[in-house]
């Protein structure tokens, strides 16, 4: 079919979407986030030591590959829809670098030497490219009836170098992390925005990286630690964080009159795929959810879809697909794992 032709001039493997998800061809979608959202944007400072050009187009495998070890979760997004996307993620950052700063080696050029955060970067990339009153083009519109805002933040907030390890600004909680998100939902609001999603935290601690099963690589934490100890404050930081997502968005999209949002339940999906992967990885392999497929830049034996992990801390392709399923279901208002409030069509 078409589709499958398309995914494999991609370099793509062929998963055809539901047809219960067809029919988004005039819908837009616009990410923002950390390495599990970023295809190539963070790639493009690296390479460039510069920032991307206005209205920057994502470099999709072989050229570039995503922290997934392929496409990641909005190409695919594109594809099921099918959809359009812009995707402002950047690999590495966080909500803010006023609440979790990190700090990034090699890249003196850019301010403070600190990854570009959702609100000091990518909000502002965004701005520029469809706001009129940041210099955007008054040709280039997105139309707020349909074209949804997408946020997934928290990995890095609460990880190691920040909330876990308290390297965050001093005085900064899990409650500041939380409501940096509705700072961009407000932000994005008073730029003409209307549909938002909020996907929450997946349950970091099962990941390889924060998991209290020893770490064969040691990438993540290159020294000593309690394994223990960080595994059950992990668990703490993220259930919080979503609990206080879940509690808060009612009344702050209340206070955004015409608009709508969507809490995306990541925690719970990954859950799903955890204790049931059977029902949602694939491959030749027997299903692993407690290990993962990238080793020290070198690929394990057998298939990677029967991985629920890439690595120590990103999940496999295969989990993003189902992701990006999921989140075509919640545009379309049908997804299990969404909770919607306000106006949402």
């Amino acid at each position: 079919m078409v589709f499958c032709t398309l995914l494999t001039f991609l370099g793509l493997a062929c998963t055809p979407p539901s047809p219960r998800t067809l029919g988004l061809e005039d819908t837009t979608l616009v990410t923002f986030g950390d390495s599990y959202t970023d295809q190539s944007r963070w790639r493009y400072f690296q390479d460039n030591s510069s920032y991307p050009p206005l209205y920057y187009q994502q470099v999709y495998p072989p050229t570039v590959r995503a922290a997934d070890g392929g496409a990641s979760w909005v190409r695919y997004a594109e594809l099921y829809g099918p959809l359009s996307a812009h995707n402002y993620a950047i690999s590495g950052a966080t909500c803010s670098n006023l609440l979790t700063p990190r700090r990034v080696a090699g890249l003196p050029w850019l301010l403070g030497s600190l990854r570009p955060s959702v609100m000091d970067y990518q909000v502002e990339a965004y701005a520029s490219d469809w706001v009129p009153e940041f210099g955007a083009s008054p040709n280039a519109t997105l139309d707020a009836n349909n074209t949804y805002y997408s946020l997934w933040i928290g990995t890095n907030d609460v990880g190691r170098h920040c909330l876990l390890t308290d390297d965050q600004v001093p005085g900064v909680t899990i409650a500041n992390v939380t409501g940096c998100a509705f700072e961009w939902m407000r932000t994005l609001y008073s730029y003409g925005a209307r549909r938002f999603i909020l996907q929450n935290m997946i349950p970091l601690q099962l990941t390889p990286a924060y998991s209290e099963l020893p770490d064969p690589d040691g990438t993540v934490w290159p020294h000593r630690h309690n394994r223990t100890r960080y595994n059950i404050d992990m668990q703490d930081l993220v259930q919080t964080g979503n609990a206080l997502w879940e509690q808060n968005l009612p009344s702050e999209i209340s206070e955004l009159s015409g608009a709508g949002a969507a809490l995306f339940d990541s925690y719970g999906l990954f859950m799903d795929m955890y204790n049931d992967p059977g029902a949602f990885l694939n491959g030749s392999a027997p299903y692993n959810i407690t290990g993962y497929y990238r080793h020290h830049g070198k690929n394990m034996p057998g298939s990677p879809d029967s991985y629920l992990w890439w690595d120590e801390l990103h999940p496999s392709e295969q989990a993003f697909r189902i992701v990006a399923q999921q989140i075509v279901d919640t545009i379309a208002g049908t997804s299990a794992y969404a909770t919607y409030f306000g106006t949402w069509s």
